[in-house]
């Protein structure tokens, strides 16, 4: 009966991490979302963040579709990852398509990632993606606003002395604020082309 228990509680267990695992990579448009959830929107105020050239304060309506990456400049895999898969997506859009796209890599490391460092990161990857290098109350309400997920992490036996962990999504939003859709990481553009060409059909 006791190893009974311990299967029955291991099983449980698994099918709780399953169901975990789905909902983080799940896509809001193709989450089971009732009617009585209200939409996720970020505050615009959160966006007035000036980049290193002067080229981004806040969103726009000249732009219909933004694309947004929470990571850091001294990310070992993840983050430069992420980033050439974006590139590759904004490269596989039309011509049209790209003018009403901007790309943001929002720094969740303000501390290391002045607006310079991460400007200059991430114009390496593509030069449409823009870096952002916001105060500590704009990167707490950012990351609350869409559930980005991120801790700092002491590494001792390194010269940076800490890292980050973070979750990796894409998130899509309009210029109002309003999250589109979130595209978990992934190793190929598709799901990124996907999506640009469900919004801008």
């Amino acid at each position: 009966m006791k190893y009974l228990a311990w299967i029955a509680l291991f099983i449980i267990s698994l099918g709780a991490g399953i169901a975990s695992y789905q909902w983080l990579t799940t896509s809001p448009q193709d989450a089971d979302m009732t009617a009585a959830a209200p939409p996720v929107k970020v505050p615009l105020n959160l966006f007035k963040i000036n980049s290193d050239d002067g080229r981004f304060h806040q969103l726009s309506h000249d732009k219909q579709i933004y694309i947004a990456y929470f990571g850091f400049t001294h990310c070992p895999d993840v983050c430069p990852t992420s980033l050439a898969i974006l590139s590759a997506a904004l490269q596989g859009a039309s011509e049209a398509q790209q003018q009403k796209i901007q790309s943001l890599f929002i720094s969740v490391d303000p501390k290391r990632d002045d607006a310079k460092t991460v400007s200059t990161y991430a114009a390496y990857f593509h030069p449409d993606i823009i870096g952002l290098s916001p105060n500590e109350g704009q990167l707490l309400g950012l990351t609350h606003a869409l559930g980005v997920y991120y801790k700092y992490v002491d590494t001792p036996n390194s010269q940076l002395e800490y890292s980050v962990d973070h979750s990796s999504f894409f998130y899509f939003l309009d210029s109002d604020g309003q999250l589109l859709a979130k595209v978990p990481h992934t190793l190929d553009p598709k799901p990124l082309v996907k999506q640009i060409q469900r919004l801008l059909p």
